[in-house]
C-alpha cells in the first residue's frame, strides 16, 4: 500500500493538493518546498485567489526528482538546468513516451536526524547536515528538524541507548543554537540566557530548545548557560554576559507559571518557565507525537516570551511574538 492510501490528503476538485499534502505524501518539509520555490525556482505551484499553493501530481513528481538529485550531492544551479532539459521535448523520440513512475516518499531529514541519534552515529547526522544547509538556513534547520527530531525521541518509549542518545542529540543541538546565536546583527541585542533549573548536569529538552528558538526569532541575542556549571559559575556568566534577562526551565513543578516567583539575579531579571517533556506511548511509535508536544509546550512557550517582551522592549518597539508553527 502506498503512503498516499496510507495517510489521506486533501485533494480539491482538480486534483491539486496543498503544501501540508504535498509534505506528508514526500517527507520534504514545506519550508524545504517554500525555498524551492522562492529561492531557486524549480517548483511553480498554482495559487488559489487567497495565496495559497497548490500542488500537481507532476509537482510532485518533481519534487520526488530533486529530492533524488540533491542526494547526490548536485548543487541546484545544476539541479535547476537538469529539470529544465528533461522538460524539453525530444526532437527525436524513438520510442513511446513512458507512463510516469510512481511517486514513492523519499526518506526525510527527520527521519535521518532521528535515526542517527538513535544509532549514536555523527558521521550520518553530519551529513544530514550538510544536506540540509543546501536549501534551509541554519535558524529553519534548528527549528524545524532538529527540535522537532528530539521531541519526537523523547515521546518514543525505549530503544538501546535512550538516554545516551537523547543527551547526545540535545548536546549537538545546543551546540547548534550556539552557532545560531552568534549570527552577525545580534551584537547589539539584549542577552538573554536559559538554562534549566531541575539540577546540574541535565540536558536541555526540546521543549527548551524551541523556547530558544522562539526568544531568537523575537530579535534578542539569547545564549545557552551550560548545563554541568554550578549556580555561581552561571551567576558568573550571566554577569560577564551582561545579561539583561535570565529564563529558568524546568520540567517539573507549579503547572502555572504566574505561581512562579520573579525576582532578580546577577542583575538580570529572572523568567521561570516550566515545560514538559512527554511521557513516552507504549510501544515503539509516539503518535500524535508533536501535537501532544504542542498543546503542552506552547501556552507556556507563548507566555514566557511575552512575559520578556515586556521587561525588555518598549511597547512600542516589541516584536510581534506570534508562534510559529
Amino acid at each position: 500500500m502506498s503512503r498516499t492510501d496510507q495517510n489521506p490528503v486533501d485533494i480539491d476538485e482538480k486534483g491539486l493538493l496543498p503544501i501540508r499534502s504535498v509534505a506528508q505524501i514526500t517527507g520534504v518539509n514545506p519550508i524545504t518546498l517554500r525555498a524551492w520555490e522562492r529561492r531557486y525556482d524549480l517548483i511553480r505551484p498554482t495559487r488559489t485567489p487567497a495565496g495559497h499553493r497548490l500542488y500537481s501530481q507532476q509537482d510532485i513528481r518533481t519534487i520526488q526528482r530533486i529530492q533524488e538529485l540533491a542526494e547526490t550531492g548536485m548543487g541546484f544551479a545544476q539541479i535547476a538546468a537538469l529539470l529544465e532539459q528533461e522538460s524539453q521535448p525530444s526532437a527525436s523520440r524513438a520510442e513511446p513516451e513512458r507512463a510516469p513512475a510512481p511517486v514513492t516518499p523519499p526518506s526525510s531529514l527527520l527521519d535521518r536526524v532521528t535515526q542517527a541519534a538513535i544509532d549514536l552515529d555523527p558521521a550520518a547526522l553530519r551529513a544530514a547536515e550538510a544536506e540540509a544547509l543546501l536549501w534551509l538556513t541554519p535558524d529553519d534547520y534548528l527549528r524545524e528538524v532538529l527540535v522537532e527530531a528530539l521531541a519526537y525521541l523523547e515521546a518514543r518509549t525505549a530503544w538501546p541507548d535512550r538516554d545516551l542518545g537523547l543527551i547526545w542529540l540535545a548536546e549537538y543541538i545546543k551546540g547548534r543554537a550556539d552557532w545560531v546565536a552568534d549570527a552577525p546583527g545580534r551584537n547589539d541585542a539584549a542577552v538573554v540566557v536559559i538554562d534549566t533549573a531541575d539540577g546540574p548536569g541535565q540536558p536541555f529538552t526540546a521543549g527548551g530548545l524551541r523556547l530558544f528558538s522562539a526568544l531568537h526569532a523575537d530579535r534578542h541575542h539569547v545564549r545557552l548557560l551550560p548545563s554541568g556549571l554550578s549556580e555561581t559559575q552561571r551567576e558568573q556568566l550571566a554577569r560577564r554576559w551582561s545579561a539583561k534577562a535570565w529564563v529558568r526551565i524546568s520540567t517539573t513543578g507549579s503547572p502555572d507559571p504566574e505561581h512562579e516567583p520573579a525576582g532578580s539575579q546577577a542583575g538580570a531579571r529572572v523568567f521561570r518557565c516550566r515545560l514538559p517533556v512527554l511521557e513516552p506511548e507504549g510501544g515503539d511509535q509516539a503518535a500524535d507525537f508533536m501535537q501532544r508536544w504542542r498543546r503542552l509546550v506552547e501556552e507556556d512557550i507563548e507566555h514566557c516570551r511575552q512575559e520578556v517582551a515586556r521587561a525588555l522592549w518598549p511597547a512600542q518597539r516589541r516584536p510581534n511574538t506570534a508562534t510559529r508553527h
